[in-house]
């Protein structure tokens, strides 16, 4: 018969054999989003002035935590999966500091980084399409969606002035609906103006205004930084959508210049 304690010893050191992942959690408000992104050397001017954009579509997107995961998104601004740099999994990429976080998310899916659909929802800020108004939330959802979605929630918006939904029109996202081009909607039956109105319902309750922020340095109208609250959300706003206060986000035309410093992302990466 074995010595009990010795076997005990054996399952002890086994068990410190074993490597431990630790990932630094973390949770952030707009205005500290919005600070890292102004903070960023990969961040153009365009995208300093509308860094309180991105620090409200941050609470819409994550709640501010930088370990918030769908499966297929990840981190403060949920990068997708496909938009991680080479050779970097989404546990390492969630156990980076919120700066490094928006440092990666800037070069591999920014504003900066769509295209054409984009760019049209953005010169559209503070107007309408169709009666439809389209704010600073509308233009960040179209962002986070990419090109295929929010292109074809633009076509709707020129159409009828309004965006599909789930039983009107809408075509949810799956890896089959992305593959064939016919996805009109996110994976959370999502369309830029539903998901438009979250995001600029948290714009508007951050109190961030980039109108008098001084970047890339402390921004001198937010106030002071408190503990973010909520997650992911699924469900959008019943009312109608606030107007946009905020300057168009930045163009495809200003793609942000890559320091020679922290992660670099080759341009055959974006």
């Amino acid at each position: 018969m074995q010595n009990p304690n010795r076997l005990k010893a054996l399952f002890a050191a086994a068990l410190t054999a074993v490597p431990v992942v630790a990932f630094a959690c973390a949770t952030y408000n707009a205005n500290q989003v919005s600070q890292a992104i102004q903070n960023s050397p990969y961040a153009s001017s365009a995208l300093q002035s509308s860094s309180c954009t991105w620090g409200g579509a941050s609470m819409a997107e994550s709640g501010g935590n930088t370990c918030s995961s769908n499966g297929n998104n990840f981190g403060v601004l949920q990068l997708t999966s496909k938009n991680l740099p080479a050779g970097m999994t989404s546990s390492q990429y969630m156990a980076l500091p919120l700066q490094q976080q928006v440092d990666i998310w800037i070069q591999q899916a920014g504003p900066s980084s769509q295209g054409g659909a984009f760019n049209t929802v953005n010169g559209d800020v503070g107007s309408s399409i169709k009666g439809y108004p389209i704010t600073s939330g509308t233009a960040a959802a179209c962002a986070q969606f990419g090109a295929l979605i929010c292109s074809k929630d633009l076509a709707s918006l020129n159409t009828t002035g309004q965006c599909p939904s789930q039983g009107n029109g809408g075509v949810r996202a799956t890896n089959g609906t992305l593959a064939n081009g016919t996805a009109n909607l996110d994976g959370n039956w999502q369309s830029i103006c539903s998901w438009g109105q979250v995001i600029q319902k948290k714009i508007d309750a951050s109190g961030c205004n980039n109108g008098t922020q001084t970047p890339p340095t402390q921004p001198t109208n937010c106030p002071s930084p408190t503990p973010a609250t909520g997650g992911l959300m699924a469900g959008a706003p019943t009312s109608g959508t606030s107007a946009a206060s905020a300057a168009p986000l930045p163009s495809t035309a200003t793609q942000p210049a890559v320091a020679s410093t922290d992660v670099v992302v080759s341009a055959a990466q974006i």
